[in-house]
């Protein structure tokens, strides 16, 4: 059995009258949206792991850029006590643990430090709920959170000095954010979240689908029926390859030594996975 939970919220974008290129507003505004459904989605999870979202615009008001919208999450029940009120604890949950979030970029924090008294405080408020004893609660995918958050944090950078964007919830509680938000460091994340680290060499043969002409950026391929991104660090290979020394065509692939990386976290759960190709062996021809 599933059932439909929804989560009232409303969003404002102020900005100058006379603004130029308008349409950068309504693209950062657009961008927020989703990045708030992405945040609600990873702080549901922690509730039921079974969960999609979708948001709908419910009213558009004049003045500056006013939605006010509803998030619609869809949960999947199996296993759970069927109680009337939880759509409202659920409600009131996401509704705090997002002002929580949001407050916690409003007040620019952005250290491992910061963000685990973060996860602790929305776990307080399952708590006062009650989700913790009604539903099987597990603990906030930390690196998720961390993720959702740098997002807004991009949203926002893109704001001017005289813009801003107010999040108010159904409880009328609200956060401001401007353009000189924190971002957190996701590396210092999956450090603090890794107990084991695991790292393999390997010899492989990829299908060039996309070079990366600039030198800056990950180079596209396709290995059996899976579509790669992957950044070669192999220095002197690349730098003949700037000077046309080493040419690839269409349907080309290079042998390659490629260095995995995978992280752990104590409960052997991967947290993260890298791959970067350490060296070109070779270009295999289009027969």
């Amino acid at each position: 059995m599933k059932k439909t939970i929804t989560s009232k919220f409303e969003i404002k974008l102020e900005f100058d009258k006379n603004t130029e290129n308008p349409s950068r507003l309504f693209r950062s505004f657009a961008e927020i949206i989703e990045d708030i459904r992405y945040l609600d989605t990873v702080l549901a999870k922690c509730i039921n792991t079974s969960v999609s979202t979708k948001i709908f615009l419910n009213d558009i008001e004049k003045g500056s850029l006013i939605a006010k919208l509803w998030d619609e999450l869809i949960i999947n029940e199996e296993n759970k006590l069927d109680d009337i009120k939880e759509t409202e604890k659920i409600s009131k949950f996401i509704d705090k643990s997002r002002s929580k979030s949001l407050e916690f970029l409003q007040n620019k924090k952005s250290s491992v430090e910061d963000l685990e008294q973060l996860s602790e405080r929305i776990e307080e408020i399952a708590k006062d709920e009650d989700l913790v004893n009604t539903f099987n609660y597990g603990k906030l995918d930390l690196l998720e959170l961390a993720k959702s958050l740098n997002n807004i944090s991009e949203t926002t950078e893109k704001l001017t000095d005289n813009e801003k964007i107010t999040f108010t919830n159904s409880n009328d509680d609200s956060e401001e954010l401007t353009n000189n938000t924190a971002k957190i460091d996701i590396d210092d994340v999956e450090k603090a979240l890794t107990t084991e680290e695991v790292n393999n060499e390997s010899v492989a043969y990829y299908k060039i689908k996309k070079p990366d002409f600039l030198g800056d950026s990950q180079w596209e391929f396709k290995h059996g029926n899976k579509s790669l991104k992957i950044k070669i660090t192999d220095d002197i290979w690349l730098e003949k390859f700037k000077n046309g020394q080493e040419i690839v065509v269409p349907g080309d692939s290079l042998k390659v030594k490629v260095k995995q990386n995978f992280k752990y976290n104590r409960n052997g759960y991967l947290i993260s996975e890298k791959t970067e190709i350490i060296q070109v062996l070779g270009i295999i021809k289009n027969q």
